[in-house]
Protein backbone atom coordinates (compact mmCIF):
# COMPACT_ATOMS: atom_id res chain seq x y z
CA UNK A 1 0.00 0.00 0.00
CA UNK A 2 2.71 2.62 0.81
CA UNK A 3 4.16 1.71 -2.66
CA UNK A 4 1.32 3.52 -4.03
CA UNK A 5 1.65 6.90 -1.99
CA UNK A 6 5.36 7.00 -3.11
CA UNK A 7 7.05 9.24 -5.76
CA UNK A 8 9.73 6.69 -6.90
CA UNK A 9 9.33 3.94 -9.68
CA UNK A 10 7.73 4.41 -13.17
CA UNK A 11 4.16 3.16 -14.39
CA UNK A 12 2.16 2.15 -17.64
CA UNK A 13 -0.29 3.78 -19.06
CA UNK A 14 -2.79 1.35 -18.30
CA UNK A 15 -1.59 1.97 -14.82
CA UNK A 16 -1.97 5.68 -14.97
CA UNK A 17 -5.55 5.75 -16.62
CA UNK A 18 -6.34 3.34 -13.68
CA UNK A 19 -5.05 4.88 -10.88
CA UNK A 20 -6.63 8.29 -12.47
CA UNK A 21 -9.95 6.21 -12.01
CA UNK A 22 -9.01 4.93 -8.57
CA UNK A 23 -8.47 9.00 -7.76
CA UNK A 24 -12.10 9.46 -7.89
CA UNK A 25 -12.95 6.91 -6.13
CA UNK A 26 -10.76 8.24 -3.18
CA UNK A 27 -12.40 11.65 -3.81
CA UNK A 28 -16.17 10.15 -2.53
CA UNK A 29 -15.37 11.16 1.18
CA UNK A 30 -14.49 14.78 0.28
CA UNK A 31 -17.68 15.01 -1.85
CA UNK A 32 -20.15 13.06 1.03
CA UNK A 33 -18.67 15.56 3.00
CA UNK A 34 -19.19 18.43 0.70
CA UNK A 35 -22.55 17.64 0.48
CA UNK A 36 -23.32 16.82 3.96
CA UNK A 37 -22.54 20.77 4.38
CA UNK A 38 -24.95 21.93 1.85
CA UNK A 39 -27.82 19.95 3.40
CA UNK A 40 -26.32 20.80 6.69
CA UNK A 41 -26.88 24.24 5.40
CA UNK A 42 -29.93 24.26 3.49
CA UNK A 43 -32.09 23.10 6.46
CA UNK A 44 -30.80 25.72 8.23
CA UNK A 45 -31.08 28.24 5.70
CA UNK A 46 -34.38 27.33 5.06
CA UNK A 47 -35.33 26.61 8.78
CA UNK A 48 -36.69 23.22 7.91
CA UNK A 49 -38.50 21.52 10.63
CA UNK A 50 -37.10 18.03 10.86
CA UNK A 51 -40.22 16.98 12.75
CA UNK A 52 -42.40 17.95 10.04
CA UNK A 53 -40.35 18.12 6.92
CA UNK A 54 -43.65 17.85 4.89
CA UNK A 55 -44.29 21.44 6.05
CA UNK A 56 -41.29 22.65 3.53
CA UNK A 57 -42.40 25.31 0.88
CA UNK A 58 -40.02 25.31 -1.94
CA UNK A 59 -41.20 27.99 -3.31
CA UNK A 60 -41.01 30.62 -0.54
CA UNK A 61 -37.31 28.94 0.19
CA UNK A 62 -36.45 29.70 -3.45
CA UNK A 63 -38.23 33.79 -3.30
CA UNK A 64 -36.33 34.26 -0.49
CA UNK A 65 -33.10 33.55 -2.08
CA UNK A 66 -33.65 35.25 -5.05
CA UNK A 67 -35.20 38.44 -3.22
CA UNK A 68 -31.81 38.77 -1.25
CA UNK A 69 -28.99 36.81 -2.73
CA UNK A 70 -26.24 38.93 -1.37
CA UNK A 71 -28.18 37.64 2.46
CA UNK A 72 -27.82 34.01 0.86
CA UNK A 73 -24.17 34.19 0.07
CA UNK A 74 -23.49 35.75 3.16
CA UNK A 75 -25.53 33.28 5.03
CA UNK A 76 -23.04 30.12 2.85
CA UNK A 77 -19.92 32.15 3.66
CA UNK A 78 -20.43 32.06 7.43
CA UNK A 79 -21.29 28.23 7.67
CA UNK A 80 -17.95 27.62 6.64
CA UNK A 81 -16.47 26.67 9.95
CA UNK A 82 -13.36 25.63 10.95
CA UNK A 83 -14.26 22.00 11.44
CA UNK A 84 -15.79 21.53 7.87
CA UNK A 85 -13.02 23.56 6.20
CA UNK A 86 -10.22 21.25 8.08
CA UNK A 87 -12.79 18.08 7.37
CA UNK A 88 -12.97 18.58 3.49
CA UNK A 89 -8.89 19.62 3.38
CA UNK A 90 -8.18 16.53 5.31
CA UNK A 91 -10.50 14.47 3.05
CA UNK A 92 -8.73 15.43 0.31
CA UNK A 93 -5.09 15.21 1.11
CA UNK A 94 -4.94 11.64 0.31
CA UNK A 95 -6.57 12.09 -3.06
CA UNK A 96 -3.76 15.15 -3.79
CA UNK A 97 -1.06 13.00 -3.36
CA UNK A 98 -2.06 9.70 -5.08
CA UNK A 99 -2.91 11.97 -7.80
CA UNK A 100 0.64 14.18 -8.12
CA UNK A 101 2.27 10.62 -7.15
CA UNK A 102 1.16 8.73 -9.85
CA UNK A 103 1.25 11.92 -12.35
CA UNK A 104 5.13 11.78 -11.31
CA UNK A 105 5.46 8.04 -11.76
CA UNK A 106 4.56 8.31 -15.39
CA UNK A 107 6.47 11.13 -15.92
CA UNK A 108 9.44 9.17 -14.74
CA UNK A 109 8.58 6.84 -16.86
CA UNK A 110 8.74 9.29 -20.32
CA UNK A 111 11.23 10.93 -19.02
CA UNK A 112 13.44 9.73 -16.62
CA UNK A 113 16.59 11.75 -17.55
CA UNK A 114 14.72 15.06 -16.90
CA UNK A 115 11.84 14.22 -15.03
CA UNK A 116 11.40 16.27 -12.01
CA UNK A 117 12.01 19.26 -14.06
CA UNK A 118 9.04 18.14 -16.67
CA UNK A 119 7.11 17.17 -14.02
CA UNK A 120 6.92 20.49 -12.17
CA UNK A 121 6.88 22.05 -15.77
CA UNK A 122 3.51 19.77 -16.83
CA UNK A 123 2.07 20.51 -13.34
CA UNK A 124 2.79 24.79 -13.39
CA UNK A 125 0.70 24.38 -17.14
CA UNK A 126 -2.10 22.16 -15.82
CA UNK A 127 -2.48 24.65 -12.87
CA UNK A 128 -2.17 27.53 -15.35
CA UNK A 129 -4.70 25.48 -17.75
CA UNK A 130 -7.12 25.24 -15.05
CA UNK A 131 -7.40 28.94 -14.71
CA UNK A 132 -7.93 29.63 -17.70
CA UNK A 133 -10.62 27.48 -18.68
CA UNK A 134 -12.17 28.35 -15.33
CA UNK A 135 -11.84 32.21 -15.72
CA UNK A 136 -11.86 32.41 -19.90
CA UNK A 137 -15.67 31.07 -21.33
CA UNK A 138 -13.73 32.02 -24.76
CA UNK A 139 -11.28 30.56 -27.18
CA UNK A 140 -8.71 30.72 -24.81
CA UNK A 141 -9.95 28.63 -22.45
CA UNK A 142 -10.98 26.01 -25.62
CA UNK A 143 -7.33 26.12 -26.37
CA UNK A 144 -6.00 25.16 -22.96
CA UNK A 145 -8.47 22.58 -22.52
CA UNK A 146 -8.07 20.75 -25.41
CA UNK A 147 -4.48 21.32 -25.07
CA UNK A 148 -4.55 19.24 -21.64
CA UNK A 149 -6.39 16.88 -23.40
CA UNK A 150 -3.47 16.12 -25.50
CA UNK A 151 -1.39 16.07 -22.47
CA UNK A 152 -3.49 13.25 -21.01
CA UNK A 153 -3.44 11.70 -24.09
CA UNK A 154 0.14 11.36 -24.69
CA UNK A 155 0.77 10.48 -20.90
CA UNK A 156 -1.76 7.69 -21.51
CA UNK A 157 -0.78 6.08 -24.70
CA UNK A 158 2.76 7.30 -25.35
CA UNK A 159 5.15 4.02 -24.88
CA UNK A 160 7.91 4.79 -22.12
CA UNK A 161 10.14 2.21 -23.12
CA UNK A 162 10.83 0.49 -20.37
CA UNK A 163 9.93 -3.32 -20.12
CA UNK A 164 9.11 -3.72 -16.14
CA UNK A 165 7.73 -1.11 -14.49
CA UNK A 166 8.20 -0.70 -10.88
CA UNK A 167 5.58 1.31 -9.24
Amino acid sequence: MKKFFQFSGTINGTTYFLRILFSIVLSIPALIITFAFFGVFAIEYAEIDMQNPEGFDQQAFEEKIESNPDEFLEALKSSFTPFWIISIIISLIPVIWFGLASYYKRVSALFYDKRLNVFIGLLAFEILADIMVIKFDNWIGNVFMAAQIIVLLFMLFKNSGIEEHEG
